[in-house]
């Protein structure tokens, strides 16, 4: 496999060709090539029989899976780095996580903040749309996840419980008074359908283009469907802080006749919910299943005890809890390894796992079209891995950017 270092020469206009890789395009593992020119993926058939132009270079890919990057859309930090921390210095903390994403497979994701007092919202917000740059050689940041505070605080999790809201007793003013009235970039907003007011909240932001997600919730079946009525299209990390089954709860989405228009998250660490829950939910609803990781900041340092916020949490293995409880506080593995663990715990095919981490969160966000694909026009990013699927590199816009050692 020749690399991008071994040909300094090549331009981002030079029409590229990757041969002899197993293609997963639009969710279909093929036996197929990658051309790409100016960081888009191109359609070959338009150069030789339209422009009679052949590749300057070609790439042998040996036979690796060449597949989209990875899209995180819940991922609170990694590496040392806190989404929730110090709004300060914002600009930084994305830089190093944006790259630091990149030995993950990771070519684009959402920071998600979790519940925090209004004054720190609005400065973090303002901090981020003051940062909105497209940073080199990195990970794509594709707006906010705001998970909380409007949650049910019997099912808060990690989440500090002094910084909950009861509902909005206010309407959407409720929300604006927390989040402020600028939400440009804002992605996705997990909310608990069951608090008051929460239907008109969900179809406002669903009319401003903002992805809304059901999570932290005891809502009932029935309150669940209305709110996905009301424009929700997300569950939360399935499984995890939600109504017991003796009423199917947001469960029950995945097994009704709204299933169609609904993605959910799952963390597969097998530790936040158990491999057989993992095998439940794809057998039921396989095309809505979302990878993502709900990282902290512990991801990619030491077992032993870290701070997280005001909060400290104790890392052992694949599992962080608050310390001196048992309570999980997001997970410590990366989207990698839980396509891996989805492929094992389910004994899935390759192309079926790599989905959920790219096809499945891009349809959800609504750019699929754009990323996560590999179709014909949208962005180059993609990775190579082996059949373990092992990252062997990464690519941004047709650029390598990381490659194992």
């Amino acid at each position: 496999m020749f690399w991008y270092s071994e040909c300094p020469e090549l331009q981002r206009t030079d029409l590229v060709c990757y041969k002899n890789c197993r293609l997963l395009r639009n969710g279909k593992l093929l036996n197929d090539d990658l051309w790409i020119q100016n960081g888009l993926v191109v359609d070959p058939q338009k150069h030789f029989y339209n422009d009679k132009t052949e590749a300057k270079y070609v790439f042998d890919c040996e036979n690796l899976i060449l597949a989209p990057g990875f899209i995180d859309i819940q991922i609170n930090g990694g590496y040392g780095i806190n989404l929730s921390g110090n709004c300060e210095d914002m600009a930084l903390q994305l830089n190093r996580l944006a790259k630091a994403l990149l030995a993950n497979g990771v070519t684009a994701f959402c920071p998600t903040l979790v519940s925090c007092a209004p004054s720190f919202y609005q400065k973090v917000i303002e901090a981020y749309r003051m940062n909105v740059f497209e940073i080199n050689d990195a990970a794509a940041i594709l707006g906010l996840h705001l998970e909380g505070p409007f949650i049910n605080k019997e099912k808060r999790g990690a989440h500090l419980s002094e910084y909950l809201m009861d509902g909005f007793p206010e309407g959407i003013k409720s929300f604006e008074n927390v989040f402020g009235t600028d939400l440009r970039n804002v992605r996705i907003v997990t909310i608990a359908p069951e608090l008051p007011n929460s239907m008109e909240v969900i179809k406002w932001l669903t009319n401003l283009g903002i992805k809304v997600s059901l999570g932290h919730s005891e809502a009932s079946l029935a309150c669940s469907l209305e709110a996905i009525r009301a424009g929700a299209t997300g569950i939360t990390h399935l499984f995890n802080a939600m109504k017991a089954v003796t009423d199917p709860g947001l469960l029950g989405v995945l097994a009704s006749n709204e299933k169609n228009r609904v993605f959910y998250g799952f963390i597969a660490d097998g530790v936040h919910s158990d491999p057989v829950a993992l095998r439940i939910a794809h057998q039921v609803h396989p095309t809505g299943l979302m990878l993502i990781t709900d990282a902290v900041s512990a991801m990619g340092l030491p077992d032993g005890e870290h701070q997280l916020g005001d909060s400290k949490l104790t890392v052992n293995g694949h599992r962080a809890v608050i310390t001196g409880t048992q309570t999980l506080a997001g997970s410590v593995i990366s989207l990698d390894s839980c396509v891996r663990r989805m492929k094992q715990f389910t004994c899935c095919e390759a192309h079926t796992a790599l989905n959920c981490a790219t096809l499945h969160p891009s349809q959800f966000l609504g750019i699929s079209d754009q990323m996560g694909s590999l179709v014909y026009n949208s962005i180059a990013d993609f990775i190579l891995l082996d059949d373990d699927l092992k990252i062997k590199a990464t690519y941004i816009k047709g650029k390598k950017v990381w490659q194992s050692v």
